[in-house]
């Protein structure tokens, strides 16, 4: 993992469950230079019903921010945790700041005023007082096979989005989906991992009838990594800066007349 300055930290805010990006100049950042686009999710406040116009925040799948996570690219943020930190203002420092400015209105008026309302705001919390999960919150994501078939992609510049309208787990784009149609429905696999037969002909027809490639991989679990070496070398990935060595098979399904 790399360590960033925490005001170089793309905030990512943890809410019942979800992982949301609320700043645009992260969304961008994001976008433009770690191949992430999440899923808008903001509706207009007027037209709450519709999906056709969507905007912030834009929502990412766990693996999504536990890669950016283990990279040192974001932190997480408890915002639940972080707005009761707001809301526990005691009453009696309340009291006390509203009693300090009425006296200091007092004595700058030299009478009370009638009708003048003294008014009292909570301060905000700041974004560094906001409370950071540590990486520990999502290491459940990291030995996952949805997560090992992801960072494969990932590393090899594909934009993944989820895969559920197509029956997959992920999506598979060459580029930013704004420009590009994606390649592959993904399927992540345990490296001994069975599939029914079944399942093999339907996702490889199901491929085909959207134009796109059926994709199953898994990691090769240390013990497999020489037999898998002997038999194909290319199938070995260099290791790239602080990462260790990622040793990962896929394959491609593809019907009949595919194409």
């Amino acid at each position: 993992m790399v360590d960033n300055d925490a005001a170089d930290l793309i905030s990512i805010s943890f809410i019942d469950g979800e992982y949301f990006v609320f700043d645009i100049e992260a969304v961008k950042r994001l976008r433009n230079h770690h191949h992430v686009a999440g899923i808008l999710v903001g509706t207009l406040p007027q037209v709450p019903q519709q999906s056709t116009f969507l905007g912030l925040p834009v929502q990412l799948m766990p693996e999504e921010a536990a890669l950016l996570v283990q990279r040192g690219v974001a932190r997480i943020i408890d915002e639940g945790s972080s707005h009761e930190v707001i809301l526990a203002v005691d009453e009696n420092d309340i009291d006390e700041a509203t009693a300090k400015l009425k006296i200091n209105e007092l004595e700058s008026t030299g009478s009370e005023s009638q009708g003048q309302l003294v008014s009292f705001t909570t301060p905000a919390i700041s974004t560094a007082n906001r409370i950071a999960l540590s990486e520990s919150s999502v290491a459940a994501v990291y030995d996952t096979p949805r997560f090992d078939v992801y960072k494969y992609l990932h590393k090899r510049g594909y934009f993944i989005s989820p895969g559920l309208r197509f029956g997959s787990q992920f999506l598979a784009y060459p580029g930013d989906p704004l420009r590009y149609h994606s390649h592959y429905l993904v399927r992540g696999l345990g490296y001994g991992e069975e599939f029914s037969l079944l399942e093999l002909v339907g996702s490889g027809r199901l491929g085909t009838g959207v134009k796109k490639a059926w994709m199953v991989g898994g990691h090769v679990p240390d013990d497999d990594q020489h037999k898998l070496a002997a038999l194909d070398s290319s199938k070995i990935i260099e290791s790239e800066g602080d990462e260790s060595i990622e040793d990962f098979v896929s394959f491609c399904v593809e019907w009949a007349g595919f194409g």
